[in-house]
């Protein structure tokens, strides 16, 4: 069994879950706490140069600050963007205060109860443990820029078994 091929599936099942989480139908949510998150990198609108990569469903997914790059100093947001034509939407932010992923928003959640709950060192403190996301997975682990086409171009010419580049690990 390939671990490099297990390693991106389970990286691909956390954003498919991720992305399930933040694109449930209903009604957009208004209720107080739910608002965008302000702070250092919440305004973004495209990815910056050293933005990290993740592929979900032959989409690749930009990542900025990359999940390796956020220590106790950090406050701010993590920013998960997708492609929409030539320009990038924001999929999602994940709040971080001092190091410690806090909350998830999207524009595009429509459920108040999601949008509600709070995250503090790995465990969930409001909201449903059930219907949260996971907090191991709301600060999204990527590759350094330029590996999702590295890995694809491997697979193409390689297979499925393809050495992966020590350079393209997900951090």
């Amino acid at each position: 069994m390939n671990l490099s091929l297990i390693s991106n599936s389970i990286v691909t099942l956390r954003i498919a879950f991720l992305f399930t989480c933040l694109l449930c139908c209903g009604f957009p949510a208004r209720a107080a706490g739910t608002d965008k998150p302000i702070g250092k990198n919440c305004d973004l609108t495209s990815p910056p140069a050293a933005a990290g990569e993740t592929a979900n469903h032959g989409i690749t997914l930009r990542v900025y600050p990359r999940a390796k790059d956020i220590d106790a100093r950090y406050s701010g947001c993590q920013v998960l963007f997708a492609p929409e034509g030539k320009k990038w939407t924001v999929v999602s932010l994940t709040e971080v205060v001092n190091g410690d992923p806090v909350r998830l928003w999207s524009v595009d959640e429509t459920d108040a109860e999601a949008l509600a709950c709070r995250f503090k060192q790995g465990k969930v403190v409001q909201g449903n443990p059930h219907t949260c996301p996971a907090p191991e997975f709301i600060l999204v682990q990527s590759l350094a820029p330029g590996c999702t086409r590295i890995l694809q171009d491997a697979v193409a010419k390689h297979g499925l078994g393809a050495a992966r580049p020590p350079e393209c690990e997900y951090q």
